[in-house]
Parts: structure tokens; sequence; C-alpha cells
């Protein structure tokens, strides 16, 4: 049982830190105790959010300093790309098309058609080999995005 714990503690600390927050997480212990990752403060800010239980709380309303859980637009268009991606390669390469007026309203892009031109003018830099990573798609679309729709996730 000790070890687990110990493994879990290991986890929350490592994934803490990716997040920027001390080694307590994110929570009213980190709030309290912000920016001051000294050890006893740490480990004041663990036992705040701990006996609390607020962590968890914060993790799942995107508050005390914890990111939200809801996925942000990158996340969104990644998806999208991915649900669609045949259609979407297809529908680029025409310019036009049911999955480019989709992807228009993922980004808020009032003008659909010009939206659509751009990206089959830009079809060699968006799809540069035919298994291509989504992320890359993505990438690209979103800097034709910031172009033609005045938008960028």
């Amino acid at each position: 049982m000790k070890k687990l714990l110990v493994l879990a503690i290991a986890l929350v600390s490592v994934s803490a830190s990716a997040a920027q927050y001390g080694s307590a997480g994110c929570g009213l212990g980190n709030m309290i105790f912000e920016k001051d990752n000294t050890w006893w403060k740490q480990v004041l800010a663990a036992t705040t959010n701990g006996t609390s239980g607020n962590q968890t709380f914060g993790i799942s309303s995107g508050t005390l300093n914890c990111d939200s859980p809801t996925p942000g637009k990158t996340a969104q268009v990644e998806a999208y790309i991915e649900a669609n991606k045949m259609a979407l390669a297809n529908d680029i390469a025409k310019g036009n098309g049911e999955t480019i007026s989709g992807l228009s309203k993922v980004y808020g892009c009032a003008d659909s058609a010009a939206f659509g031109k751009a990206l089959k003018s830009n079809y060699k830099s968006i799809y540069p080999t035919a298994d291509v990573a989504t992320a890359t798609v993505a990438t690209e679309i979103n800097g034709v995005a910031t172009n033609v729709c005045n938008t960028q996730i």
C-alpha cells in the first residue's frame, strides 16, 4: 500500500511540475503558496489540497489555478480533421465542400468560400505526403485560417 501511495505522489508531482505548478499541484494550496517552491511550503500546500479535497474540484471545474479540462480549439480542429480525414483532403483538393464548411465554422471564419480557395492553393503544404500527421495538417490549416479568417487557434 505504501508503494502505491509513493507512486501516486510521484506521478502527481511529475504532472504538476509539467503544468508549472509546485510539487503540490494546483488547488487552494497552490493559490495560498503561489510561486513559492520551498519544500516545506509545498508540503503545506499539498496538505491543504489533500485535507480539503479542493484539488479535485479545481481540476474538474478549471478553477483554483487548475487548467480547464475542456479541449481548446486546437483539440477541436485536430478531432475534426481526424474524423473527416479523407473527405477533408478531397474537399481541400477541390477547394469547397461540406468538410470545409464545417471546419470554417470551427474556426469562426465568416467567408467559407475564401477559406476553401485558400486551402486549395495551399494543398501541397497541408498534405505534403499521404500519411501526414493530423497535427501537421492542423498547423498548416491554422496558418491559412490566420491569413484568411483573421483567427487562429
